[in-house]
């Protein structure tokens, strides 16, 4: 066991070294593939399925396996003893880590065998003696946390944002959270640093992707650009992680009313107290401690589930300029000359050829610039940019003249009086006739005063749920004008009918 502090004080020395190795790849495998039928199993796996699983694995993967040593592994009774042979030194010119023994002359079982003994040794795995002399193989305490990891990767780091969302909202917003909120509460707090830690990871992989695309884009050329774009960034971010997160809705749903459920959890004085005193009765601490810490934690899933909406910005603008980057790429490498550098480069490899004696070519021709609206360049053509005097926006401000401000004060006044509003307009169509029946548009309209009166009516009836008219359509009159048109005071207006609401 190492002697180290934090994480390596409770870890072997040796806790890395299978992952280190030249054949970690499979290593990690063999982990994972303990991780999901130790999962599968209600008891612990024993040591005949752990093998037998291994053994068809390593048998599968024979050929891409490089030589393991075996002198600094200890067997137990009864297991598949490992010849003592010397390979010499591996593939690439390097030796066998200074090991006598060898894996090139072993059968799949005994390969099995050593790959399952390496990680017992190194504190992956243990092995346990039953009553019944049967051997079961288990997990370590410390390497729970590591084979969890180790299957999220290989999953692909999936992340349902829509899963942390709701878990927050069921804990806070659900029964449970009045009998036992010193539980809610804690959980919905871990949730929360979840999602908002997988919002983090979204956005820093999205700028891996844009630094790959940056990085290997003008080796790679075009299929290599396509490859980044459809093969890697789109499985991996907008067929994923991207698309869940816009296509849910959960999270502009259910964020205002976990928002408001903190705040009048904050404010239960009761409620404060007796989760504090619950809580108490598990971490020993003060109930006074519990009740602040009960506070701080629901403050944070508060100020966190507001300061949302920038990530998502930020996660939206890094899609973007990954997308526009990668188009522009390709884009300029199939016409190069469809953008401005494109076209600077051809002029400077022009340039550079003509002073080299080469044959000079016709760029006018091939470039369609459309840099300017006149055929040559004129000393009118050269763009200036208008200096502001000095000191303009630092002026003190002036005496302030109170008279204007009273006159346009007044004119302010007289324009809002003389405004068309809703109620101007509803006011108007009641002096007309309206309360007494339907009002006809060419009855309304007489002059021009009258048609926009007559314009804002149909307006607000069209758009204003609190207007108090609506629009019909004049069956009756429809055979004596044309269309759907009539006119009236000197205009065409729609022929149509007013009538009052209620």
């Amino acid at each position: 066991m190492s002697t180290g502090t934090g994480v390596f004080a409770s870890l072997p020395d040796n806790f890395f070294s299978p992952l280190a190795r030249s054949n970690r790849e499979h290593y990690a495998a063999l982990l994972t593939l303990y991780f999901r039928l130790f999962q599968e199993n209600a008891r612990g796996l024993e040591r005949e399925q752990v093998i037998r699983s291994f053994t068809e694995y390593l048998g599968l993967h024979r050929s891409a396996l490089a030589e393991e040593g075996t002198e600094e592994l200890s067997f137990q009774d009864g297991e598949e003893k490992m010849p003592e042979l010397d390979f010499g030194p591996l593939p690439g010119g390097t030796a066998g880590s200074g090991e006598a023994g060898g894996s090139k002359g072993m059968g799949d079982r005994a390969l099995a065998n050593l790959f399952l003994r390496r990680l017992i040794n190194t504190g992956w795995l243990s092995e346990e003696t039953l009553s019944d002399y049967s051997r079961v193989i288990n997990i370590t305490p410390h390497g729970r946390p590591f084979f969890e990891a180790l299957a999220r990767v290989e999953e692909g780091l999936k992340t349902e944002y829509e899963s942390h969302v709701v878990a927050v909202y069921s804990l806070l917003c659900g029964d449970a959270v009045e009998e036992n909120g010193h539980y809610a509460v804690l959980n919905a707090h871990g949730t929360t640093q979840t999602l908002i830690d997988s919002l983090k990871v979204l956005s820093q992989s999205i700028k891996g992707h844009y630094d790959r695309l940056t990085a290997d884009a003008a080796a790679s050329g075009i299929s290599g650009i396509l490859h980044l774009h459809y093969d890697l960034y789109a499985a991996d971010i907008l067929d994923g992680a991207y698309k869940r997160l816009k296509t849910s809705d959960n999270l502009s749903r259910y964020r205002p009313k976990i928002i408001k459920k903190v705040g009048d959890l904050l404010a239960d004085e009761k409620w404060l107290a007796e989760s504090a005193r619950k809580l108490s009765r598990n971490n020993s601490l003060p109930q006074g401690d519990n009740r602040r810490r009960l506070e701080t934690m629901l403050e944070d899933i508060r100020d966190t589930l507001r300061a949302v909406d920038p990530l998502l910005e930020d996660i939206d603008r890094r899609n973007m300029l990954y997308a526009r980057s990668s188009i522009g790429r390709v884009k300029a490498l199939l016409e190069p000359d469809s953008t401005l550098a494109g076209k600077l480069g051809a002029v400077i490899k022009e340039l550079y050829n003509r002073g080299k004696g080469a044959e000079p070519e016709e760029l006018h021709h091939k470039l369609a610039h459309r840099l300017h609206r006149i055929r040559v360049f004129a000393p009118e053509s050269l763009y200036r940019r208008y200096q502001r005097e000095a000191g303009e926006f630092n002026r003190a401000a002036g005496p302030v003249d109170r008279e204007a401000l009273e006159k346009a004060e007044a004119e302010l006044l007289i324009r809002l009086q003389r405004q068309l509003g809703v109620k101007r307009i509803g006011d108007w169509l009641d002096g007309q006739g309206g309360r007494e029946g339907l009002l006809a548009a060419r009855d309304l309209v007489k002059d021009e005063s009258s048609f926009i009166h007559f314009i804002y009516s149909v307006l607000y009836a069209d758009s204003r749920p609190a207007f108090g008219y609506d629009i019909e359509e004049n069956q009756e009159g429809a055979e004596n004008y044309a269309g759907a048109s009539v006119k009236a005071g000197g205009y065409v207006v729609p022929d149509v009918l007013l009538r009052r609401k209620g």
